[in-house]
């Protein structure tokens, strides 16, 4: 039981992790579009594994178009 639990905790990291990321980038001057893309389907893939881990199997298998 404990497996899923870390799993859906690392999610949770690495989805904070890509949030600092999107920030970071997106209040740069000029801010860097790619690098806040790269950081938002980041974001989109942590969320799907949390939710996977959580034992949602219906989680969608992307949230956003690459």
């Amino acid at each position: 039981m404990s497996l899923p639990l870390s799993k859906a905790q690392q999610a949770l990291a690495d989805y904070d992790e890509a949030r600092a990321d999107y920030v970071r980038f997106l209040s740069m001057d000029p801010p860097d579009y790619r690098a806040v893309n790269d950081a938002m389907v980041a974001m989109d893939e942590a969320h799907i594994r949390f939710k996977q881990a959580m034992g949602d199997f219906d989680a969608p298998t992307s949230l956003r178009p690459v």
